[in-house]
């Protein structure tokens, strides 16, 4: 029998575990926040409204050549308190995204980060890191450098690493990307959470559509992990042709796995049941746009 119908609808989150243990990885639908997040957030490249953040889904593994990743999805913490229930509160976003850490076999000695550049507004200091200048004019257009340690911080940054975080701002899914090298780890913040989610929590009462929204997450989280890969790598002036081969066709292989251990996730029933609202009605469910269901809320 189907467990998926409008009584008992499926959430992704068991099915997400499951799937992402097939490649070796953890997955969690909360968890707190990584250690980089403290200078993003102080360098404000990460920003709240409230001054904290949420983290609705952890995904954390191996992947080419034995790096270490992590990726978070986040969103700024707003301010729910409404003084005047018939207007709608107003307030600053935020930062909404992903935060993805991707851990470098040695330890940085300083701390870097690749801010937007804002002209003029551009801070003297950020954090007590002092501005660092570099050749390529048509970077700095774009994108403010600070650091610690000048020596350290052009190291960073090769011209391999400048061009791909040129090419990587001019692709809509990586627009605004922002990069911070601290610990023994870079991060990369990138904004507009749409392009890739993988914590939020969704109902579905179909099996066949339930399949496919996962397999679709797990593709591009692994397309953009191949693309995060790619950046540190070029950081590290570790990224020649043979190599940038090799990884394409090792999370090619990754991508392929996906279509059949979802599958088989899903023949071996591995989703959990959450049941639906006793408030709605089958009829009522049936007739209404997905969009409204929350209209049909009882009215006191």
């Amino acid at each position: 029998m189907d467990v998926f119908s409008r009584k008992n609808p499926q959430d992704l989150h068991a099915l997400r575990a499951y799937l992402y243990a097939v490649f070796g990885w953890q997955y969690h639908a909360k968890s707190v926040p990584p250690p980089g997040l403290a200078l993003l957030r102080a360098a404000g490249m990460i920003d709240s409204p409230t001054g904290s953040v949420r983290c609705n889904g952890h995904i954390q593994g191996t992947g080419f050549g034995g790096i270490n990743f992590g990726l978070h999805e986040i969103e700024a913490r707003r301010d729910t308190e409404i003084e005047d229930p018939l207007t709608p509160p107003a307030f600053a976003a935020g930062f909404e995204g992903l935060l993805i850490r991707v851990v470098h076999h040695t330890s940085f000695l300083s701390r870097t980060i690749v801010m937007r550049d804002m002209g003029h507004k551009n801070p003297v200091r950020v954090e007590e890191m002092k501005p660092v200048r570099l050749v390529s004019r048509e970077f700095e257009a774009l994108f403010e450098v600070y650091s610690d340690d000048q020596v350290e911080g052009r190291a960073l940054l090769t011209p391999d690493f400048m061009e791909r975080l040129m090419a990587f701002d001019r692709h809509p899914q990586f627009k605004n990307l922002q990069i911070g090298f601290v610990g023994n780890a870079m991060y990369a913040a990138l904004p507009s959470p749409e392009r890739v989610q993988f914590g939020h929590s969704l109902q579905f009462f179909d099996a066949d559509i339930a399949a496919d929204t996962v397999k679709t997450e797990v593709k591009r989280v692994f397309d953009l992990l191949a693309d995060m890969d790619a950046l540190h790598a070029s950081a590290r002036a570790l990224d020649a042709k043979e190599v940038q081969s090799q990884r394409q066709t090792y999370y090619a292989q990754k991508i392929a796995i996906i279509e059949d251990a979802v599958a088989n996730a899903m023949k071996e029933g591995r989703l959990k049941t959450g049941a639906a609202s006793k408030w709605i009605e089958r009829d009522a469910y049936d007739t209404v746009d997905p969009m409204l269901h929350g209209l049909l809320l009882p009215r006191f």
